[in-house]
């Protein structure tokens, strides 16, 4: 089986998901041929860079005008069908690559992209089978379009969104939720894995994946757990945020470990008790995947804020607001209530999404 993936870079999120399940695939069938193919790039330099560098303009230095149109967006109406035209005017530029591959599946992991392969599905130009694969946590109108044959989503509540809300029969709507790599499945004894990284064995331990914050923001919710979080050691990564790991160096106190840009993340999520994060799509199914409660200090008005909420009425996230080194604290030395979160975390993991997802093009192919 040929798989095609199409990914963007719009966040790291889409990458990620679609590098994920390559992984998956080339480890453990490696008799099926996979290639990821960023569609966005494909579409043209400049609408490439409209768009990426657009929505983290407009994230970033404009959330509540992003909020807003993100929400206009949620539904048929003139902003969406503009932004439909648009991209199936950009559809051909896809058809080189699909063409070139000869997939029998093609994997979509951005909803502009998925309105590309609808176009040309619908136009008889492709006659392979197309999932587009949503790496939210709710439903929004933008992923919709004519000429998917199946959705991936990360919840069944998903799967009842996308019937009452965009009339999707549910047989087409899988809850398989989002590919993560493999290594976050797999668990070390704790203290084994502490003491490999230079940790302090059993002591409770925060971890902020800090990148995507504001400097300010971040260095101010840190200080006051650092505070209040008693008898707990910290780790802080910055990712690829120069700016703020050098802000971070003269703040940080003697139990916390500063570090930029890692290839283990899953170790330090395994050895932590608690995440302090935004709610980015693959940020939080990598923490469900390692059963770690979350605490959201911000998340942009759009999917970030969709995604909060929906982690915190499932009971495996709390939103810090004032005061958030009591709140944390709190949790800390409340046994219960983490136990709860862990538990909830393994109860709304999908499990090994990249298999269940394989699982589906075989019998999609099997059926064509």
């Amino acid at each position: 089986m040929r798989i095609l993936i199409f990914s963007a870079s719009t966040g790291g999120g889409h990458k990620r998901a679609a590098m994920a399940l390559r992984e998956y695939i080339q480890t453990n069938s490696p008799e099926n041929d996979v290639k990821i193919v960023d569609g966005l790039e494909l579409s043209g330099k400049f609408y490439n860079n409209f768009i990426c560098r657009g929505y983290t303009i407009l994230a970033k230095k404009m959330p509540r005008f992003y909020g807003k149109l993100y929400r206009n967006s949620d539904r048929k109406s003139v902003l969406n069908d503009f932004c439909s035209k648009v991209n199936k005017s950009k559809s051909k530029h896809l058809l080189p690559a699909i063409n070139e591959f000869k997939p029998d599946v093609i994997i979509s992991c951005h909803a502009f992209i998925t309105t590309m392969l609808g176009d040309l599905k619908t136009k008889n130009k492709l006659s392979a089978q197309i999932i587009a694969l949503v790496t939210d946590f709710a439903s929004h109108y933008t992923y919709i379009a004519e000429g998917i044959d199946h959705y991936i989503v990360s919840s069944q509540k998903m799967v009842d969104d996308f019937k009452t809300r965009y009339n999707i029969d549910r047989e087409h709507v899988h809850p398989l939720g989002i590919p993560v790599f493999q290594k976050f499945a797999v668990k070390a004894d704790r203290n084994e894995l502490a003491n490999q990284l230079g940790l302090k064995e059993n002591t409770k331990t925060v971890l902020f994946m800090a990148g995507s914050f504001g400097v300010n923001e971040v260095l101010k919710v840190y200080k006051d757990i650092a505070e209040k979080a008693k008898d707990c050691q910290f780790v802080v990564i910055t990712g690829n945020n120069r700016i703020l790991y050098n802000k971070f160096k003269f703040k940080i106190n003697s139990n916390t470990r500063l570090l930029m840009f890692v290839d283990n993340v899953e170790d330090y999520m395994h050895c932590s008790d608690i995440i302090i994060t935004k709610p980015g799509g693959l940020t939080v199914s990598e923490s469900l995947r390692c059963n770690l409660p979350m605490a959201i200090y911000s998340a942009f008005p759009g999917q970030e804020a969709d995604n909060a909420k929906f982690l915190v009425d499932i009971g495996v996230a709390l939103m810090l607001k004032k005061h958030p080194g009591d709140t944390i604290n709190l949790l800390l030395n409340d046994a219960q209530r983490l136990n709860a979160m862990r538990e909830n975390c393994e109860r709304n993991c999908a499990g090994n999404s990249a298999k269940l997802i394989l699982e589906l093009a075989y019998s999609l192919t099997e059926k064509n």
